[in-house]
């Protein structure tokens, strides 16, 4: 079953969240002081990441913060407009 890709931006805070499906309870890993990836607690499969101080990182002409993640997107519904491309 797909999960839905979900960003939640806290700007007073300055963090996204980024989660696959609605966020639960995770176990997690710093990757550095501003990465955090998640995890289920189960599986260990990766279910979200957090970056602090996002703005601070993609403001820059080229960002300073590496995510080590593959990702690749898949439409779950059928879009007209697509189909003469």
């Amino acid at each position: 079953m797909a999960r839905e890709l979900r960003f939640l931006y806290d700007r007073k805070a300055d963090v996204l969240y980024v989660s696959l499906g609605h966020p639960e309870y995770t176990d997690y890993i710093e990757i550095n002081d501003d990465f955090i990836l998640r995890l289920d607690p189960d599986t260990k499969e990766v279910v979200g990441f957090t970056i602090i101080d996002f703005v601070a990182h993609f403001s820059q002409p080229e960002p300073r913060l590496h995510i080590p993640l593959d990702a690749s997107f898949r439409l779950l519904v059928d879009i007209p407009e697509l189909t003469s491309i």
